[in-house]
């Protein structure tokens, strides 16, 4: 069995896009302090912190916490618990941080296989793999474009050596009737 694991770089775009929401967040609760300091001008002129200073910059240090530690710890995790498993007989995906899930499927099942990669999936590694057999679907998230590249052509081989098969079956079989 080939081993797969999700690609590194998606963790650096989803650190920057996370910093990037982060700042949108914080600027947006400035602002509401803002709205608020020129609305209600008189309760803001005292020496002391009012209670909607107290209760947004809380705010912004609870994000700014929850940001470092999905950053730092989650994000490291989930990613080095993602692998995929492809072989002749079968196909096994793990992941989970907190519950790890474990899902397998047989190749003989699978019916069809889709391959979703964005316009700049080279550096994203946003590639993603749908596999479709009966009564089920594997996804497969975060892949470099080479191995969803590999994945895919592996399974569709497979696919077309099984339909060569069963159509070499239908025609060496003998007819039945007259």
């Amino acid at each position: 069995m080939k081993r797969y694991y999700a690609d590194k770089r998606i963790l650096n775009i989803l650190r920057v896009l996370t910093f990037i929401i982060l700042i949108v967040i914080i600027i947006a609760l400035k602002y509401l302090l803002y709205i608020l300091e020129i609305r209600y001008p008189e309760y803001f002129a005292q020496a002391r912190s009012t209670v909607p200073e107290i209760v947004v910059w809380t705010i912004m240090i609870v994000f700014a916490a929850v940001y470092v530690l999905y950053i730092l710890i989650y994000l490291p995790i989930l990613y080095n618990s993602i692998k995929y498993y492809v072989g002749k007989n079968d196909i096994v995906a793990v992941s989970g941080v907190f519950m790890k899930s474990k899902r397998y499927m047989k190749m003989s099942s699978i019916q069809y296989v889709t391959k979703i990669s964005t316009p700049l999936s080279k550096y994203t590694s946003l590639n993603f793999i749908i596999i479709s057999a009966h009564g089920g679907r594997m996804l497969f998230t975060f892949l470099s474009k080479s191995d969803a590249d590999e994945i895919t052509s592996y399974i569709m081989d497979h696919i077309r050596s099984r339909q060569k098969i069963s159509e070499n079956d239908v025609e060496t079989t003998p007819e039945t009737g007259e």
